[in-house]
């Protein structure tokens, strides 16, 4: 898990979302108020504000989540990646850490709009 921590507490959701869809552009599909659901075939968690979804293209196999937390005068964003329980232990999480997760990632690091 990646986080980005960004030294002002008042970051919302749409910033983090607006900074994901410019960063990674239009093959990443990104949802706001959506999780992980542990069974990639069916749709997303319910909902959760903080809580964003990227994905790429229509496959929701390789896919990682954005979790954004608040506390003391800073703003902390999670990037987790995704994967299937139980299929190739790790192999897809690994494949998501190093390909979606790790891309969200770098674009949210480098956001000028979240400094």
């Amino acid at each position: 898990m990646a986080t980005v921590t960004i030294a002002r507490s008042d970051v919302t959701s749409e910033e983090v979302v607006d900074a994901l869809r410019q960063g990674l552009g239009p093959r990443y599909h990104v949802v706001p108020g959506t999780g992980i659901n542990t069974n990639p075939l069916t749709s997303p968690g319910p909902d959760q504000p903080d809580t964003i979804l990227v994905a790429t293209g229509s496959n929701r196999v390789f896919r990682a989540e954005v979790v954004i937390a608040r506390r003391s005068g800073q703003t902390l964003i999670e990037v987790r990646p995704g994967g299937l329980p139980g299929m190739w232990p790790g192999g897809l999480k690994l494949v998501n850490r190093l390909w979606v997760a790790r891309k969200a990632h770098q674009v949210l690091r480098a956001a000028p709009g979240l400094r």
